[in-house]
């Protein structure tokens, strides 16, 4: 599959924007609840081994990578399959009056 030129530049944009999106919700919902995870283990003084606990820019770029990911899967369906929402005509019952 190939896109036509005219597709390229708001592609890139919507993948952009979508991993700026993606980076923001990373943040708010991954990074922020494991670090406050963090320091509630450190306060309790308890001797976890938390080696397995991934570290932030991991955390972030993976909210990065689903963002961008995410927002390119939407972009190509949306060219591929357009939302198209069937609309009542309200101008046949103009006939009526509404009084």
């Amino acid at each position: 599959m190939r896109f036509p030129p005219d597709y390229l530049f708001p592609f890139i944009k919507a993948v952009l924007v979508g991993g700026l999106t993606g980076l923001v919700l990373g943040v708010m919902l991954l990074v922020l609840p494991s670090a406050i995870f963090l320091i509630v283990i450190g306060a309790m003084d308890v001797e976890w081994d938390l080696s397995w606990f991934p570290d932030v820019e991991f955390l972030m770029f993976l909210g990065i990578a689903v963002g961008a990911v995410y927002a390119g899967v939407l972009f190509i369906k949306d060219r591929h399959i357009p939302y198209v929402e069937d609309v009542p005509d309200f101008e046949e019952d103009s006939d009526r009056d509404i009084s």
